[in-house]
């Protein structure tokens, strides 16, 4: 979570629940991976929890180390991935599969081109007005990437047959434009705060895909 370790790890506590209560919900296997997006934002923002105790206290620097690397891990690499994937699992129309698959291959080349460049230059996080700063306009196109990388989050759950994925859809859209907008230098772990609070919406997404007789699961 972009503002402190606190609001990190108690946020990470209560998507934790949110996602075991998510996962209850689920009808059929297929499902399992979407509903574990709240569970996966929760280690993802005890990753940063990380990150914050490293920026307190010198003593903690090298769980800094830890959650940095596996923070952007997740932010740069296993969203473009298991996004696509997610929805692939629930999918059974053989074109949008088709789709699928190439969005989460395409994620794969995108995220090991990111994370692979995170690796080879090394990011030191810093404090800045009050949020997380990830420098990571050393990696080439990064700029571009930055919309290739949201298309192939947003367009999985644009296509899929729940209207109520479609309005998550959107939702990506709004907050990646709000965080661009308003927080373009902490971006990366502010549009990561925003991601992890709609995935709290995953509760309702589920429960509408369980009982949505037009989504063939």
């Amino acid at each position: 979570m972009c503002f402190s370790a606190i609001v990190s790890f108690s946020a990470a506590t209560g998507l934790s629940l949110l996602g075991i209560g998510t996962i209850r919900q689920t009808t059929s296997k297929n499902q399992l991976l979407l509903a574990s997006f709240p569970c996966l934002f929760a280690l993802q923002q005890t990753l940063e929890g990380f990150v914050w105790l490293g920026q307190s206290n010198s003593y903690f620097s090298q769980v800094d180390n830890i959650g940095t690397y596996g923070f952007l891990l997740f932010a740069t690499l296993l969203w473009l991935v298991l996004s696509p994937l997610s929805i692939y699992y629930l999918e059974t129309d053989a074109r949008k599969k088709s789709i699928l698959l190439g969005l989460a291959i395409g994620g794969l080349l995108l995220g090991l081109y990111l994370f692979g460049w995170i690796m080879l230059h090394g990011v030191k996080p810093a404090t800045f007005s009050g949020n997380l700063f990830y420098d990571l306009k050393f990696i080439p196109g990064y700029e571009v990437s930055k919309y290739l990388y949201l298309a192939i989050i947003v367009l999985p759950f644009a296509i899929a047959h729940s209207s109520a994925l479609k309005l998550f859809s959107g939702a990506i859209v709004i907050s990646f434009a709000v965080s661009q907008l308003f927080f373009h230098a902490t971006m990366v772990s502010v549009w990561c705060f925003f991601a992890a609070i709609l995935s709290g919406l995953l509760y309702l997404t589920i429960a509408d895909i369980s009982t949505n007789k037009t989504v063939k699961i």
